[in-house]
C-alpha cells in the first residue's frame, strides 16, 4: 500500500504530483475530451434539410454512462493530485516557518 503524501519526502512527493498530472492530462486529452465529444455528436440536433438520423435512447444511456465513468475516474486523480499539492504546501510551509 502507497504512503500518505504527509508521510514522502518532499521530492517523493514532486514526483508522484508530476506523475498524478501527466495522468490527468493524458486521461482528459484521450478519455474525457474525446467520450464528452462523442455524446455531444450523438444528441446534436441535426438542422433542417439535412437526412435526419434515428437515435436510440440506449445509445445515448451507453455513452452518457461511459461519460459519467470517465468524470469519476477524472474526479479521483482531480481528488489525489488536490491531496498531494496540500501536502507539498504544509510542507513547504513547514520549512519557511522552521516548524
Amino acid at each position: 500500500m502507497k504512503r500518505a503524501p504527509s508521510q514522502m519526502t518532499l521530492r517523493e512527493m514532486f514526483s508522484d504530483t508530476e506523475r498524478l498530472a501527466a495522468e490527468l492530462v493524458e486521461h482528459l486529452e484521450l478519455g474525457f475530451i474525446p467520450t464528452n465529444e462523442q455524446l455531444i455528436r450523438l444528441v446534436r440536433v441535426v438542422p433542417d434539410g439535412i437526412d435526419q438520423r434515428q437515435v436510440e435512447d440506449i445509445s445515448v444511456r451507453n455513452q452518457a454512462a461511459e461519460l459519467l465513468k470517465c468524470d469519476h475516474f477524472t474526479q479521483e486523480l482531480f481528488e489525489k493530485l488536490d491531496e498531494y499539492l496540500k501536502a507539498i504546501d504544509q510542507s513547504v510551509n513547514q520549512i519557511i516557518t522552521g516548524k
